[in-house]
């Protein structure tokens, strides 16, 4: 009887020190995935927060040189779709109105980077895809205004990156006595207005009056004395991809579609 009382309690003993060990290795595993959490989330957190020069560079890379190294004439895709993943970044910081912006602009990078996975040398650069594309469409019966193309689809990034430049431009060389209103309206008119009927006009009227204050939103793409200098020569890199884009869409003959 004492044998087996005393066999009981060390089999007692034997299950209270395993329930402990246990217990300590769920904190010890708890902790380790909280840690591996916090650590995921603050990597998420810098992979999406807006990188002025991330903006700048890629924009620079986009670009390609000619054969004969005079100038630019064409643009690197790839490069591209990057630049405005990080003009999406810079969106979500201007408030939940560009909720929806930022949602056109990301699905309109994702039919061209499908089409850039399946296709690379067609879509590697803007000649290739409009030539590509051109192409097809003269063998089709319906012109490329009935056709999903991926012309049309840069095409809508291509008019957004005149606006956002021009945004940041009169910006840029405001007075401090200007509203982020006043400035955001005057570069709408200048650009998409043309593009947009009424009804449009009117919500994008709406999400520009929701825009951070003047210097808030310098501030956000001037951030440190690097940025201050870069920025001039990053404006005139967009303007050269605006202009490169513009030339083959005029030449094709597919501006205003």
């Amino acid at each position: 009887m004492i044998l087996l009382k005393k066999f009981i309690l060390v089999i007692c003993i034997i299950l209270s020190i395993t329930i402990i060990q246990n217990e300590f290795l769920k904190i010890e595993n708890s902790e380790n995935l909280t840690k591996k959490n916090e650590d995921h989330s603050q990597n998420e957190n810098n992979k999406s927060e807006f990188d002025p020069e991330k903006l700048f560079n890629f924009f620079t890379q986009c670009l390609i040189e000619s054969s004969d190294n005079s100038d630019y004439d064409d643009i690197s895709i790839k490069e591209y779709l990057l630049a405005f993943e990080e003009i999406n970044k810079f969106l979500s910081l201007l408030g939940s109105i560009f909720y929806f912006v930022i949602s056109d602009i990301k699905e309109k990078i994702n039919i061209l980077n499908e089409h850039l996975e399946k296709e690379p040398n067609n879509y590697a650069t803007l000649k290739t895809l409009i030539e590509f594309e051109n192409n097809i469409i003269k063998q089709s019966s319906h012109g490329i205004k009935n056709n999903p193309s991926c012309s049309i689809t840069l095409l809508r990034l291509h008019r957004a990156l005149i606006f956002i430049c021009k945004l940041l431009k009169r910006l840029s060389n405001s007075h401090a006595d200007q509203t982020s209103y006043q400035i955001g309206k005057e570069a709408y008119e200048q650009t998409l207005a043309k593009y947009h009927p009424w009804l449009i006009r009117k919500a994008v009227y709406l999400g520009i009056n929701g825009l951070p204050r003047r210097d808030i939103l310098i501030s956000h793409m001037i951030r440190t004395e690097t940025d201050k200098k870069m920025f001039p020569i990053f404006l005139n890199t967009v303007e050269k991809v605006c202009n490169i884009t513009h030339f083959y869409y005029k030449k094709y003959d597919i501006l205003d579609l």
